[in-house]
């Protein structure tokens, strides 16, 4: 199918022949002759019974094999301009929004501007490398046509009838278009339009290296694969003076631009300000000064009132704190997503807004560590799931589930990841070879006294009395043993009266977690699930004993020791020698 048009662009098609050097003048005629072309376009299409029409996102193709796939890459060695390049990557963001994992029906006519829309800044575009009257230049949603060349190539590959498709006018090195299997599009009336005899899915991905199109669709004598021989082609070089708006020094022309000199540097983005991840950045800076830092836990006086307002309405209304805790980072996540720019494609990001971003599509094409605050929430679930079958009535145990959209939007995100940054030793045992331990930073020791004071001895729970921090089995340990559990601020179980009833010991609520360390002699954490264990951190520093599970992360640079969450007999054991061992007391053995 062929049309005239004024010239070829990457969102754009091929020039009878190429010009010596574009004047302004002869800008406003390519611009005329465009719009000229774009209406003659709308009113062919509006008078077609098979007009293509928008093809929404379904799942029913979701598993059909592939019948083909374009792989191309999205950096090609040493660019020149790096803004460009970030620009076209920020465009295919937004692009592929609108085309993965739509599904075209049998003998439906699928268009590339039809599904896409056009391209303005209004709608988030920026300025890309495009290929227009023989020049690459920047241009308002320039580069989408590596998506075009991509979706075709695959459709090539699959068999798909090619309803009308445009080659480009200039082969650029490492494109398609050097194998013949390129696809200029420009609005709207330069499109790639294709139709099968059967439904078929178009799946598009892209990571920090790659742009990834495949077509999915069920086998059958119908609809088996046809692929088009495709005859390769010579690049030929653009007539002088044409080139690069960055490079060809042609500075008098309308198009020209000149180099922007942008340098990428790493973004890191704190949700939660860990003094390990403070560290770390420290340490990045030391290597890239132009590292820049994001205290996204920094809000304003009104946002946080704004927030605590919303939250208190959430629980008056019976919401549970999964949910509440949801909505709050979601809004986290879309003030990031305002701040984030196209440049920022090194990105390091807070593990608690993961499956926002993901699903938001804001991670294709970067590259991007996580900050891992904690166990990933299919083994956060599955650990709470086996704590909830030892204390089915431990309402709490059951409150902390959330959506499967989340679990797998957070799966997938984490998988993508080049690297988990955590200081949590459970946590970095999943990574496998994407840890990056950093090392838990100790606090000040806490000052207490020099000598131990009379009465039984005293076991500080290092954090809320709940059952995933082992209360439970802290309680059942110690039964009828004459010990006080020191209990700090924060929620408890609400039968643990209860379940105290006939032991000796007994509970006392300490003030403060310091109060705590200073009148304890053992601190303890028989969690299933701890993820910053602060308090005991703090014992550490301060010479106290420790007893705690795996799920606490502290790993082997620190001295503790370790029993299994749920294992009462083994926790009663190592209390029993740790309080043997400061000379309080010896407890009584278990009958």
């Amino acid at each position: 199918m062929s049309h005239t048009h004024p010239e070829s662009t990457s969102n754009g098609a091929a020039a009878p022949e190429p010009r010596p050097l574009p004047t302004r003048m002869q800008a406003l005629v390519f611009a005329g002759k465009a719009w000229g072309l774009r209406l003659q376009r709308a009113m062919r299409d509006a008078v077609d019974a098979q007009r293509p029409r928008r093809h929404g996102r379904a799942d029913a193709l979701r598993d059909a094999p592939r019948r083909a796939e374009s792989v191309s890459a999205l950096w090609h060695g040493q660019e020149p301009d790096t803004a460009l390049v970030t620009g076209k990557l920020h465009n295919l963001r937004l692009a592929l929004r609108h085309l993965d994992g739509i599904e075209v029906p049998a003998h439906a006519v699928f268009s590339f501007w039809k599904q896409l829309g056009r391209v303005t800044r209004a709608r988030g575009y920026v300025a890309g490398r495009e290929l227009r009257e023989g020049c690459l230049i920047p241009s308002i949603g320039g580069g989408l046509c590596q998506l075009s060349n991509a979706v075709y190539d695959s459709a090539a590959r699959a068999g798909l009838e090619i309803v009308e498709r445009h080659r480009h006018s200039r082969v650029i090195a490492g494109s398609l278009a050097e194998q013949g299997r390129d696809a200029t599009v420009f609005w709207n009336y330069i499109d790639l339009r294709l139709r099968a005899p059967y439904a078929w899915r178009l799946d598009v991905r892209m990571d920090d290296c790659s742009l990834r199109v495949s077509i999915r669709a069920h086998g059958g004598d119908e609809s088996a694969p046809r692929i088009v021989p495709i005859a390769s082609i010579t690049p030929t070089a653009p007539a002088a003076p044409n080139g690069d708006c960055t490079s060809c020094g042609q500075t008098a022309c309308h198009l020209h631009t000149g180099p922007s000199g942008l340098v990428l540097h790493p973004s890191w983005w704190l949700a939660e300000a860990w003094p390990e991840f403070l560290a770390r950045f420290d340490h990045a800076r030391a290597q890239d000064s132009a590292a820049t830092l994001h205290r996204l836990e920094r809000r304003s006086p009104v946002r946080r009132a704004l927030d605590s307002a919303g939250w208190r309405y959430g629980r008056w209304r019976g919401q549970a704190l999964p949910q509440l805790r949801l909505a709050q980072l979601d809004g986290v996540a879309r003030r990031m997503l305002r701040d984030l720019q196209p440049q920022d494609v090194e990105l390091v990001l807070p593990q608690s807004l993961l499956p926002f971003l993901w699903r938001a599509g804001a991670l294709a094409g970067r590259r991007f560590a996580v900050l891992m605050t904690a166990q990933p929430m299919a083994a956060l679930q599955a650990e709470l799931d086996r704590a909830a079958t030892a204390h089915p009535e431990a309402r709490s145990l059951r409150d902390f589930r959330i959506g499967p959209k989340w679990i797998d939007a957070e799966a997938r995100a984490l998988q993508a990841a080049h690297a988990w940054i955590s200081p949590h030793a459970t946590v970095l045992r999943q990574a496998g070879a994407r840890a990056q331990a950093v090392p838990w930073v100790l606090p000040p020791a806490t000052e207490r006294p020099a000598q131990r004071l009379d009465g039984p001895p005293r076991l500080l729970l290092a954090a809320s009395a709940l059952a995933r921090k082992g209360i439970f089995e802290l309680l059942d340990a110690v039964r009828d043993q004459p010990v006080e559990i020191l209990l700090p601020p924060g929620d408890s179980e609400a039968d643990l009266a209860q379940r105290l009833q006939p032991a000796v010991a007994r509970l006392r609520r300490v003030a403060s977690y310091d109060e705590g360390l200073r009148l304890a002699d053992l601190a303890v954490l028989p969690a299933w699930v701890e993820h910053q264990p602060r308090a005991l951190l703090a014992a550490i520093a301060s010479g106290i004993p420790v007893i705690a599970t795996p799920a606490c992360g502290l790993g082997d640079a620190l001295p503790w020791h370790c029993v299994q969450a749920g294992d009462v007999p083994q926790l009663r054991a190592a209390i029993t020698d740790r309080v043997t061992a400061t000379g309080c007391a010896t407890l009584a053995p278990k009958r």
